[in-house]
């Protein structure tokens, strides 16, 4: 038994704990008696029953909520099972109408659904449902299409796909071959069979359908074409209209003259306009012919709508393409001289010859886009055989005879007129001496056999050369050579050349050698001299007459040639008495540096 004894200091009555044996007093017993517990002792046994008490309430309240929480994650599976089931049924009874389409390129129509559904009927269709066919669908690789199901009336049911493949096949063969489109109007009477349209069905894409199908589900596929069989079909239709529409066309035409006795011809574009016609509307006949397909109607008849046409090609157009890009000309002496060196008007006759026979092979260049041009596999092989003439040409150092001299006239002219243009140089070499009748650094030799023009077309439309050769208005004893390049406008756009020269090298030390058989009176030049000179050329590319642009540049290096001289050194004999002297014959002309060298080079 417990009794309670007050403690002093406390408003309420503090509890002390002794024992008590049963049959004595509550007096207490010095050595068995505990010591009565503290105020502190007490509060904090009473705080830690307090923290047990919560602690299991604690734990109590979590298995309470473990429990709702697997309840209710329970339910929440079951709800996403029952809607994911739902999806799938009604993506399966829901799915839209659409037609058959075997290819990308072709145009798909979707034909009225002949169902009890309305708008929306089941692409997988029940046994009270017609439905056509979805491009979605594949072919099942194996497998036995349902009981009772037609396709566009084709028995497939209780068939594998392969077996209702062919059968399917072999049915709307029937289909295709009664394609039969009569276009019949005062400009037409012609028909356009399976061939011409190339009318197919997408067999595959129904046979999909029918497998994935009701038994007894009735499939419908319509008929296809192809628009680019359609298309040609309608324009060699089109060809045939009486009073067609003509485009505008350009020809070359040539003026023929003649300068010093030799016959030229200067070409010029000439244009003619096209003119208006009667033209099939292929876009109303091929939205006839796709109506006819969508309701099932494979024959038919009707008069084709024809409109008025315009040219494609326009004189307007031609001429855009055939811009003059640029121009360059060259003058050089063709016959006669202030001198009467004979041997420098036959050095100028050669020249002229070979120079004119060039031109006229040269007269008219077409080139299209990516196309290139080689001046010697043009000319051939310059030999006399061949018919080019002998006259100078430079040969190392100085200038020799050979056929063709005077032909790089013609390639220089030609060079410059190119790089105004704009036009890609793939070969190309500068003279050893400088030539008079270009800037330095901008003249191009050819060497049969050896040393080629080249230049390729880098345009995008094609451009023409025009070379032809004119009279000097200046002189009559000098001829002009003219080179045209004409192509496609460039608006805002223009070709300027520069040069520099990085170094020069004077000619000052003539040479002079001796002639032992010849008398001190015997000075003859053999050759003139050329200072050497490095310059820098460049092609600049101008928008709008700025911000240039360098599209080509090219070193040219002319090395320094001194003057020649040739001196006698024989001795001068003691004169014989003067006799009558006998009639001579007139003196053979000794060649000089100028006989070699005529003013145009």
């Amino acid at each position: 038994m417990y009794t309670r004894k007050n403690v002093p200091g406390s408003e309420t009555s503090k509890t002390a704990y002794t024992k008590r044996t049963t049959g004595t007093s509550a007096r207490p017993s010095a050595p068995a008696q505990k010591e009565a517990l503290t105020e502190e002792e007490l509060a904090a046994r009473r705080a830690a029953a307090r923290k047990r008490a919560a602690a299991k309430k604690k734990a109590q309240e979590r298995k309470r909520q473990r429990r709702i929480f697997m309840v209710a994650a329970g339910m929440f599976l079951c709800a996403i099972a029952v809607l994911v089931w739902a999806v799938v049924i009604m993506v399966k009874r829901n799915r839209p109408t659409v037609t058959v389409n075997a290819t990308p390129t072709a145009t798909a129509y979707t034909a009225p659904a002949q169902t009890n559904a309305g708008p929306g009927a089941s692409a997988v269709p029940t046994s009270s449902q017609t439905a056509t066919a979805d491009p979605g669908f594949q072919p099942p690789v194996s497998g036995t299409i349902p009981q009772g199901v037609t396709v566009n009336g084709v028995p497939v049911g209780n068939m594998t796909v392969e077996a209702a493949r062919t059968a399917l096949t072999q049915a709307l063969e029937s289909e295709l071959d009664s394609v039969a489109i009569q276009l019949k109007s005062e400009y037409f009477n012609a028909t356009l069979t399976r061939t011409d349209i190339g009318a197919y069905f997408d067999v595959d894409a129904a046979l999909a359908i029918a497998a994935a199908s009701d038994s007894g589900a009735q499939v419908k596929t319509v008929m296809l074409y192809d628009p680019d069989a359609l298309m040609k079909a309608l324009s060699a239709l089109n060809d045939k209209v009486p009073g067609h529409a003509t485009n505008a066309f350009m020809t070359i035409e040539y003026e023929t003259y003649t300068v010093a006795k030799t016959t030229y011809q200067k070409p010029k574009f000439a244009y003619t306009e096209g003119t208006n016609g009667m033209q099939l509307d292929t876009a109303a006949v091929t939205q006839q012919i796709e109506s006819a397909l969508q309701s099932g109607t494979y024959q038919l008849s009707f008069a084709p709508t024809v409109t008025v046409s315009e040219p494609a090609v326009t004189v307007e157009s031609l001429k855009k393409a055939t811009t003059k890009l640029s121009s360059f000309s060259t003058i050089y002496y063709f016959t006669g001289s202030s001198s009467t060196d004979p041997a420098l008007v036959e050095n100028r006759q050669g020249r002229d010859a070979n120079i004119s026979k060039g031109v006229s092979m040269m007269n008219v260049i077409t080139l299209k886009p990516g196309e290139s041009f080689s001046f010697n596999k043009k000319t051939g092989d310059r030999s006399e055989k061949n018919g080019w003439a002998m006259a100078n040409a430079i040969y190392n150092s100085g200038y020799q005879k050979e056929p063709g001299g005077g032909i790089c006239q013609v390639s220089t002219t030609m060079y410059n007129a190119l790089i105004l243009a704009g036009v890609e140089i793939t070969s190309h070499r500068p003279h050893t001496i400088p030539s008079d009748y270009v800037e330095l650094g901008f003249d191009a030799t050819v060497d049969s056999g050896h040393i080629d023009f080249k230049f390729k077309n880098n345009k995008k439309n094609t451009i023409y050369l025009f070379v032809y050769i004119t009279k000097n208005k200046d002189s009559s004893r000098k001829k002009e050579i003219h080179v045209d390049v004409y192509g496609m406008e460039e608006p805002g756009i223009t070709y300027k050349t520069r040069f520099e020269i990085v170094s020069e090298d004077k000619a000052e030390n003539p040479e002079i050698k001796y002639d032992k058989k010849q008398y001190p009176d015997y000075q003859v030049k053999t050759r003139n001299a050329h200072d050497g000179y490095v310059v820098n050329t460049y092609v600049d590319r101008y928008t709008n007459k700025s911000n240039p642009k360098t599209i080509y540049s090219y070193t040219a290096t002319y090395k320094k040639i001194e003057e020649q001289w040739i001196y006698g050194t024989k001795p001068t004999p003691t004169p014989a008495p003067t006799k009558t002297p006998k009639p001579t014959k007139t003196p053979k002309v000794t060649p000089t540096a100028e006989s070699f060298e005529p003013e145009d080079y």
